[in-house]
Protein backbone atom coordinates (compact mmCIF):
# COMPACT_ATOMS: atom_id res chain seq x y z
CA UNK A 1 0.00 0.00 0.00
CA UNK A 2 2.98 2.38 0.72
CA UNK A 3 4.08 1.50 -3.27
CA UNK A 4 0.87 3.09 -4.00
CA UNK A 5 0.66 5.99 -1.97
CA UNK A 6 4.51 7.12 -3.05
CA UNK A 7 3.21 6.98 -6.79
CA UNK A 8 0.69 8.87 -6.06
CA UNK A 9 2.95 11.50 -4.51
CA UNK A 10 5.19 11.24 -7.48
CA UNK A 11 2.10 12.02 -9.60
CA UNK A 12 1.29 14.94 -7.68
CA UNK A 13 5.00 16.41 -7.57
CA UNK A 14 5.17 15.96 -11.45
CA UNK A 15 1.58 17.97 -12.38
CA UNK A 16 2.91 20.64 -9.95
CA UNK A 17 5.96 20.88 -12.28
CA UNK A 18 4.24 23.46 -14.80
CA UNK A 19 3.01 25.57 -12.00
CA UNK A 20 6.67 26.20 -10.87
CA UNK A 21 7.99 26.87 -14.72
CA UNK A 22 5.23 29.85 -14.87
CA UNK A 23 7.16 31.36 -11.98
CA UNK A 24 9.44 32.90 -14.13
CA UNK A 25 10.03 33.77 -18.12
CA UNK A 26 9.59 30.26 -20.00
CA UNK A 27 13.23 30.78 -21.34
CA UNK A 28 14.39 30.72 -17.81
CA UNK A 29 12.28 27.33 -17.51
CA UNK A 30 13.76 24.10 -19.13
CA UNK A 31 12.13 20.56 -18.58
CA UNK A 32 13.54 17.32 -19.55
CA UNK A 33 14.88 13.58 -18.64
CA UNK A 34 18.04 12.12 -16.69
CA UNK A 35 19.73 8.73 -16.85
CA UNK A 36 21.33 7.43 -13.51
CA UNK A 37 20.43 7.05 -10.10
CA UNK A 38 18.20 8.09 -9.60
CA UNK A 39 16.08 8.08 -13.24
CA UNK A 40 13.38 10.40 -13.75
CA UNK A 41 12.66 13.92 -14.80
CA UNK A 42 14.16 16.78 -13.90
CA UNK A 43 13.19 20.39 -14.73
CA UNK A 44 15.63 23.77 -13.73
CA UNK A 45 14.79 27.29 -13.27
CA UNK A 46 17.18 29.78 -13.62
CA UNK A 47 17.10 32.54 -11.33
CA UNK A 48 19.59 34.98 -12.24
CA UNK A 49 23.25 34.57 -15.14
CA UNK A 50 24.93 32.33 -12.64
CA UNK A 51 22.19 30.35 -10.47
CA UNK A 52 19.32 28.07 -10.66
CA UNK A 53 16.93 25.62 -8.91
CA UNK A 54 17.14 22.11 -10.50
CA UNK A 55 13.94 19.73 -9.25
CA UNK A 56 13.27 16.10 -9.99
CA UNK A 57 11.18 13.09 -9.50
CA UNK A 58 11.92 10.01 -10.39
CA UNK A 59 13.14 6.35 -9.20
CA UNK A 60 16.48 5.26 -7.18
CA UNK A 61 17.37 3.06 -4.34
CA UNK A 62 13.80 1.13 -4.82
CA UNK A 63 11.64 4.07 -3.92
CA UNK A 64 10.41 6.93 -5.69
CA UNK A 65 13.03 9.76 -5.15
CA UNK A 66 12.39 13.97 -5.01
CA UNK A 67 15.20 15.71 -5.02
CA UNK A 68 15.92 19.61 -5.19
CA UNK A 69 19.24 21.52 -5.97
CA UNK A 70 20.03 24.99 -5.81
CA UNK A 71 22.79 25.01 -8.89
CA UNK A 72 25.72 27.49 -8.98
CA UNK A 73 27.09 28.26 -12.43
CA UNK A 74 30.80 29.04 -13.14
CA UNK A 75 30.56 30.40 -16.78
CA UNK A 76 34.13 31.96 -17.01
CA UNK A 77 35.70 28.76 -15.57
CA UNK A 78 35.79 26.80 -19.07
CA UNK A 79 37.46 27.47 -22.52
CA UNK A 80 33.89 27.64 -24.36
CA UNK A 81 33.42 25.76 -28.34
CA UNK A 82 33.02 27.57 -31.17
CA UNK A 83 29.42 26.40 -31.13
CA UNK A 84 27.22 26.58 -27.70
CA UNK A 85 28.18 27.07 -24.24
CA UNK A 86 29.74 25.08 -21.57
CA UNK A 87 29.27 25.33 -17.95
CA UNK A 88 30.56 23.87 -14.96
CA UNK A 89 28.40 23.78 -12.06
CA UNK A 90 27.99 22.89 -8.62
CA UNK A 91 24.85 22.24 -6.25
CA UNK A 92 23.54 21.40 -2.95
CA UNK A 93 20.19 20.24 -2.13
CA UNK A 94 18.03 17.80 -0.19
CA UNK A 95 17.05 14.33 -1.55
CA UNK A 96 14.32 12.00 -0.12
CA UNK A 97 13.09 8.64 -0.95
CA UNK A 98 9.70 7.39 -0.17
CA UNK A 99 8.97 4.16 0.12
CA UNK A 100 9.02 1.16 2.98
CA UNK A 101 11.49 3.08 4.68
CA UNK A 102 11.88 6.41 3.42
CA UNK A 103 14.93 8.34 3.80
CA UNK A 104 16.19 12.10 4.19
CA UNK A 105 19.80 13.10 2.73
CA UNK A 106 21.88 15.89 1.17
CA UNK A 107 23.04 15.83 -2.47
CA UNK A 108 26.61 17.84 -3.37
CA UNK A 109 26.62 17.67 -7.09
CA UNK A 110 29.36 18.52 -9.72
CA UNK A 111 28.37 19.03 -13.62
CA UNK A 112 28.98 19.97 -16.74
CA UNK A 113 26.31 21.00 -19.23
CA UNK A 114 26.23 21.90 -22.29
CA UNK A 115 23.69 24.29 -24.83
CA UNK A 116 23.50 24.10 -28.12
CA UNK A 117 24.06 27.03 -30.10
CA UNK A 118 20.87 27.27 -32.50
CA UNK A 119 18.67 25.28 -30.53
CA UNK A 120 16.56 25.55 -27.01
CA UNK A 121 18.36 22.41 -25.42
CA UNK A 122 20.67 21.70 -22.95
CA UNK A 123 22.72 18.54 -22.39
CA UNK A 124 24.05 17.74 -18.79
CA UNK A 125 26.12 15.47 -16.71
CA UNK A 126 26.50 15.06 -13.02
CA UNK A 127 27.29 13.16 -9.98
CA UNK A 128 28.05 13.79 -6.48
CA UNK A 129 27.69 12.25 -2.87
CA UNK A 130 24.88 11.93 -1.25
CA UNK A 131 25.45 12.47 2.96
CA UNK A 132 21.85 10.23 4.31
CA UNK A 133 20.81 11.81 7.59
CA UNK A 134 18.70 8.75 7.93
CA UNK A 135 19.15 4.40 8.15
CA UNK A 136 22.53 5.33 10.45
CA UNK A 137 24.16 8.41 8.44
CA UNK A 138 26.22 6.53 5.48
CA UNK A 139 27.53 8.01 2.17
CA UNK A 140 25.46 7.05 -1.00
CA UNK A 141 26.12 8.70 -4.27
CA UNK A 142 24.20 10.20 -7.21
CA UNK A 143 24.73 10.85 -10.77
CA UNK A 144 23.28 10.82 -14.17
CA UNK A 145 23.44 12.11 -17.86
CA UNK A 146 20.27 14.28 -19.37
CA UNK A 147 18.75 16.67 -21.28
CA UNK A 148 16.06 19.19 -21.07
CA UNK A 149 14.27 21.11 -23.45
CA UNK A 150 13.87 25.02 -22.59
CA UNK A 151 10.53 26.58 -23.45
CA UNK A 152 10.52 30.18 -25.19
CA UNK A 153 13.46 29.72 -27.70
CA UNK A 154 16.83 29.33 -26.14
CA UNK A 155 18.80 27.90 -23.20
CA UNK A 156 20.23 30.32 -21.23
CA UNK A 157 24.24 30.93 -21.08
Amino acid sequence: MRTKSSWWTLAALGAALPVLAQAQPARNFGAGAVLGRPIGGTAKLWLNADQAVDLGIGYGGGAAAFWGDWLWHFQDSVAQPAQGALLPYAGLGPRFEVGDDPKFGIRTMLGLSYSLAAQPIEFFAEAGPVFRVTQGGHVDADGGVGARYYFGGQAPR
